[in-house]
């Protein structure tokens, strides 16, 4: 075994009993699996482990199981700083749904079945309703395609129902079966062949070949500029038309993948308000209209509505769970066995980004 707990050439697992676990520590215990990854924001009142947390390292992977309340994640552009970017990560969603914005420009979303492989170079957020995810981390040396991805590319998605979600699900279903009993040989082969999969499905990706040739530039700067100007009620197609000196189709053009420049701007003004709503520990009366009026939304059930859509969780259900901190939580050697292994884990990940 190596220095790190971590097996040269096959599989240790751990876990979090949910059951076993007293519920005022759940919060804590996964910010602390996460410190230097990302700020784990509950969206919940009661927020909990609903089910048991699952972690294996295969080799150089590392897979999670998560069951969690509803949960906004930030991976700010410091994390990304701190950790490097040895990662390429892939989201698998057994339930709930998922919003994520990468580098304050792209969106996706994903529903039960659906995967997303993302490059962790990027600083994101992302929005989950209750929700159940397995991840799997690979080295970013080990996957070809990486250096096609980032600021440009940062997140390739595969919905549901298609044959790439299919094979890769498929693929992923049979690997976490296997974990229990896999020696070092078939824990080695089934590393290599999963981390091939992956590599060979995104090769095969139209928008990741035509990076090696585009010219995405102009879109970027729209993106930006957008982003800059999102309070501004003018903002829109004919805004950017002038202050790109192009026209209407081409605007149309850049912002196609988006779903149009209207969608595109809803979305960040979305993100806008939910990231204002969690950062508010002791809400004043009147708060939830001042924040949607702030960022263009002057119809309250509207912004509800929108709102809901977006995050699958109502905004003033994000302003509640943003109750003011708990009591200070256990020192880091505790007696109990999970706290110890919240510890293991969050070296496990420090561990392979060194690598």
């Amino acid at each position: 075994m190596a220095k790190d707990g971590l097996p040269a050439n096959g599989v240790i697992c751990g876990e979090f009993p949910a059951d076993r676990i007293p519920r005022k520590h759940h919060l804590a215990l996964w910010r602390r699996v996460c410190a230097g990854e990302c700020e784990v924001i509950p969206l919940s009142e009661a927020w909990l482990f609903r089910d048991d947390i699952k972690s294996c390292a295969l080799c150089d992977l590392l897979l999670t199981r998560q069951a969690m309340s509803a949960t906004r994640y930030e991976r700010t552009s410091r994390h990304v700083e701190r950790s490097g970017d040895a990662w390429i990560v892939l989201w698998y969603l057994r339930s709930g749904s998922l919003s994520a914005a990468f580098d304050d420009r792209t969106h996706v979303r994903l529903e039960p079945g659906s995967l997303c492989a993302l490059d962790w170079s990027v600083p994101h957020v992302a929005v989950a309703t209750d929700y159940e995810l397995v991840t799997v981390a690979f080295p970013r040396s080990q996957v070809p395609a990486a250096e096609l991805m980032g600021s440009r590319t940062p997140a390739v998605t595969w919905a549901q129902g298609s044959a790439q979600a299919e094979i890769l699900g498929n693929a992923l279903e049979h690997l976490l079966s296997q974990l229990p009993q896999l020696d070092r040989d078939a824990a080695a082969a089934l590393a290599a062949g999963f981390t091939g999969l992956l590599g060979g499905l995104l090769l095969a990706e139209g928008e990741l070949l035509r990076n090696r040739y585009a010219e995405t530039s102009r879109a970027d700067a729209m993106k930006q500029f957008v982003n800059e100007h999102l309070r501004d009620p003018s903002l829109g197609v004919q805004t950017l038309c002038e202050r790109f000196h192009c026209s209407r189709a081409t605007v149309y053009r850049l912002f196609e993948s988006e779903g149009g420049v209207a969608s595109y701007i809803q979305r960040q003004r979305l993100h806008a308000c939910m990231r204002e709503l969690t950062r508010i520990k002791s809400p004043p009366k009147g708060v939830l209209e001042q924040v949607a009026s702030a960022w263009g939304f002057t119809n309250p059930h509207r912004f509800s509505r929108l709102f809901r859509a977006q995050f699958g969780l109502s905004p003033q259900e994000a302003l509640r769970a943003q109750a003011p901190p708990g009591p200070k939580q256990p020192a880091l050697r505790s007696e109990q066995d999970y706290w110890q292994y919240a510890e293991v884990l969050n070296g496990w990940i420090a561990s392979r980004r060194r690598r």
